[in-house]
């Protein structure tokens, strides 16, 4: 089958100067896996990161009425949070409800991602810890799901543990792919991360809605989308607009993906280049296209700047802008 070439998805300019072209490629997947749509190459495979993570608390929110998860709980633990002071005071709430504390987290040490946090920390004398980490919720929860089965906890993060398998056939049965024998990497945190078709990302979304235990999952990123990423961030923005029909979550190396709420479909998105930065550009520029966001929607104060990222210099002159390229997105309403 011939692999079709990556898209040219956004472009940077620095004044009137050309920059960086930004190529990659666009899934909108129904949830038996018919391709609805798609720019470049729906079938190139990525890492799924951190966009899994909505996915990965499944065993947790199944557990839930164990451990009487409150919403703040089960968004946090679908989050790329940022550190702030409101992330680790529920994620420290989550590791209480299984009797742990911070040292349980394997998901190392990391300055929260929120520059004020960050330097106040440093400020203050600290240090960078598991609990700042941007995955810390999701570790709390996956904590929580052991202590809740009688499963060890020394060692969740490994490939073969219990957990581990148990996410591995949900993504599964969701994504229409065998994930036991993708290719598979250890994550930023620690984790196993699996290499799949981005078509199969964007049904894994677009199937999940049929699963009660995601459908929380949404209601709950959509009621505190503060605690899925937080000040500044896209998906909290995207979030605080349009959560009610929309579930999103980005991952790192330039991957993001998108439910439309109720039933799908799913849509994802690679950059070839692997950053986040223009991301918001091309994802708004779908979801616009697709009909997902509506014109008032994307012209919320709350998405101001995220259509179009500004470049910046040292001194925080704005000397650019990123924006997305013509064609491609419209080709996506066809």
């Amino acid at each position: 089958m011939p692999v079709s070439p990556p898209a040219h998805l956004a472009t940077i300019c620095r004044g009137t100067a050309l920059e960086a072209v930004i190529r990659g490629h666009v899934a909108v997947v129904g949830s038996a896996g018919e391709i609805l749509a798609a720019a470049g190459d729906p079938e190139t495979v990525t890492t799924l990161r951190s966009c899994a993570k909505p996915v990965q608390a499944l065993p947790l929110v199944r557990s839930g009425d164990q451990l009487a998860l409150t919403d703040e709980e089960v968004a946090v633990a679908c989050a790329s949070h940022g550190g702030e002071p409101v992330h680790v005071a529920v994620v420290r709430r989550l590791l209480g409800r299984a009797g742990l504390d911070d040292d349980a987290l394997l998901c190392g040490p990391q300055l929260p991602m929120d520059d004020p946090s960050a330097e106040d920390i440093l400020a203050a004398g600290g240090r960078a810890a598991a609990i700042t980490n941007n995955c810390s919720g999701k570790h709390a929860g996956m904590l929580a799901v052991c202590v809740a089965r009688g499963w060890r906890v020394a060692d969740y993060t490994d490939f073969d543990h219990p957990l581990q398998a148990e996410i591995r056939a949900i993504m599964t049965g969701l994504a229409g792919v065998d994930v036991d024998s993708a290719p598979v990497g250890i994550d930023g945190c620690g984790l196993p991360t699996h290499g799949l078709p981005l078509a199969a990302l964007a049904r894994m979304f677009g199937a999940a809605a049929a699963e009660p235990a995601f459908r929380r999952c949404q209601d709950a990123m959509a009621t505190h989308p503060h605690m899925v990423a937080g000040r500044g961030r896209f998906d909290t923005a995207i979030l605080s607009v349009a959560g009610s029909r929309l579930t999103v979550k980005g991952g790192a190396a330039g991957v993001w993906v998108a439910a439309r709420r109720p039933a799908g479909p799913g849509l994802a998105i690679k950059l070839e280049g692997g950053d986040q930065f223009a991301m918001s550009a091309v994802a708004l520029a779908a979801l616009q296209h697709l009909g997902w966001l509506s014109e008032a929607e994307a012209a919320d104060p709350r998405l101001a700047g995220f259509a179009q990222p500004p470049v910046r210099n040292w001194a925080g002159a704005d000397v650019g802008a990123i924006t997305a390229e013509p064609g491609w997105a419209e080709s996506l309403a066809r």
